[in-house]
């Protein structure tokens, strides 16, 4: 079944880190394992692998290895934020390497919280 299984991605995104965050080593590798539904729109599921990607290296966790399968690889460009010009190009220089890797471009701050 997986996570994720609401009707908006960025509010599951959100909860997601929000308590992957405050969570103890255990609980946030646990947390990287789970894969996301297979429902989910084929940009978000390489976007969801590319966070959880980028988690594990940030925390010093290991990358679980679904992030690596080819479905939540993308063909074509996916930029966030429907964004256009020269925002398009921003996001291409700052996304970090774990989502260019899969085709997909943010802002390099993408999973901060406040």
């Amino acid at each position: 079944m997986g996570i994720f299984g609401g009707e908006n991605f960025y509010i599951d995104l959100g909860n997601f880190l929000d308590n992957f965050y405050r969570s103890d080593r255990e609980r946030k590798q646990a947390m990287l394992e789970e894969m996301p539904s297979d429902k989910m729109l084929a940009e978000y599921k390489a976007f969801f692998a590319s966070t959880v990607h980028k988690l594990a290296n940030d925390f010093g966790l290991s990358v679980p290895g679904w992030v690596f399968k080819k479905k939540y690889y993308l063909a074509e460009p996916f930029f966030d934020c429907n964004a256009k010009g020269n925002l398009r190009l921003l996001f291409m220089y700052n996304s970090p390497s774990e989502f260019k890797h899969r085709n997909v471009f943010v802002d390099e701050n993408v999973l901060k919280r406040v």
